[in-house]
């Protein structure tokens, strides 16, 4: 009797389609782990329902794991893959997606960011210091403590599907990144705020699907005017460059790394997003880092080779660190300057002031990007 009502309810929700929706592999999988995206028009709580009763009947597991409504409509999951048909006949899902891993990628800068050639001449007189301006990091957490960030530091949520229990930041990389962004001494928007943003844990990596979590909570409960930072990327997911778009309808810029491969940045997520900020890192002579990712979906350079910021093991703790990951933040904290001399700029106003004041052509080597290097026009 219990199994003839499961069916029967189970028949009235579902409506399957002819077409079948598009499946898409990640590099480097998790395991039984999937983002579903459904079409704009679907409830995904009665998705869910109608998966969960299908997985039961047939006694397969499905086990919901964050939904999303603001920066795109759908939900990740663990389930058995005998399931996968099933869900991408339903008429509601627009694409399924293999959940996979994304890692981070790794004064000279802010003394190169307000002058436009070399050489440097050893000051730092930014327009403005991002007061009043929340810069959300997504990345491995932030050493609130730390004495470069004047209590203008805060955990504000933990995205990871488990998570690690506490607000400190175990690997460094959040924190090196935020002090970049808004570090009293090496910070580049010295009065802004920053916010943690946990999507990679202590070994410095972490799933598509918290990092979607992340972005989903920073479209919700950010405070405009806000920013968000993102030193990450893995291959190309279309979920995760939907999410960024979705932050951008909200309100939020995101500056990204182009990423560490000296290879092309459209290959790569979120790098290849066009909403956002693609950053790739140069170095000291004005030469593209080596490491540094290149190519179209390259939007601008910043300094990324052998930065000072905050580190994490004390609250007086530096390290100097290389990547494109450096170079990011320098964007996201000239980014939150502008925002504080204006914040009613929408996103895509905030976009074009960085790129069209940006200078052309100084940057080396940069094979078939766009010239621009970042700058900040001084007080």
């Amino acid at each position: 009797m219990r199994n003839s009502l499961l069916c029967c309810v189970f028949t009235t929700l579902v409506v399957t389609s002819s077409a079948i929706a598009p499946f898409y592999r990640n590099e480097e999988p998790v395991k039984n782990s999937y983002i579903i995206v459904l079409k704009d028009d679907f409830d995904p709580d009665d998705i869910v329902n109608t998966v969960s009763a299908r997985a039961q009947v047939s006694a397969m597991n499905f086990q919901r794991k964050f939904t999303f409504r603001r920066i795109l409509n759908g939900f990740t999951a663990e389930l058995t893959e005998d399931l996968l048909p099933f869900i991408r006949s339903l008429d509601a899902v627009k694409y399924v997606e293999e959940n996979g891993v994304a890692r981070e990628d790794e004064t000279w800068g802010l003394d190169r960011i307000d002058q436009r050639y070399l050489p440097l001449d050893d000051e730092y007189k930014p327009i403005g210091d991002g007061a009043g301006v929340n810069v959300y990091v997504l990345d491995t957490g932030i050493r609130t403590t730390h004495e470069e960030f004047e209590d203008r530091a805060s955990f504000v949520f933990d995205a990871m599907e488990y998570a690690i229990g506490d607000d400190s930041d175990c690997r460094g990389h959040g924190t090196h990144c935020a002090g970049t962004i808004a570090g009293k001494v090496y910070g580049v928007a010295k009065k802004a705020r920053v916010n943690a943003v946990r999507v990679l844990g202590c070994q410095g990596s972490g799933t598509w699907a918290a990092i979607i979590n992340g972005m989903e909570w920073v479209a919700q409960n950010g405070i405009r005017p806000a920013i968000a930072s993102m030193s990450l990327g893995g291959g190309v997911t279309r979920a995760v460059n939907e999410g960024v778009a979705g932050m951008f309808n909200a309100g939020i810029l995101s500056t990204v790394s182009a990423g560490n491969n000296d290879f092309d940045s459209c290959q790569k997520s979120p790098a290849s997003t066009p909403e956002a900020i693609t950053v790739g890192a140069s170095q000291s002579d004005d030469i593209r880092a080596y490491f540094s990712n290149y190519g179209a979906c390259v939007d601008i350079f910043a300094p990324g080779r052998s930065i000072t910021a905050a580190y994490y093991r004390a609250d007086d703790d530096y390290a100097i660190l290389s990547g494109t990951s450096m170079s990011t933040p320098h964007v996201a904290g000239v980014a939150a300057i502008h925002l504080g001399l204006n914040p009613e700029l929408t996103p895509a106003e905030l976009r074009d002031i960085i790129l069209n004041s940006a200078t052309r052509d100084p940057i080396k080597d940069v094979k078939s990007s766009p010239g621009l290097f970042l700058y900040v026009p001084r007080s």
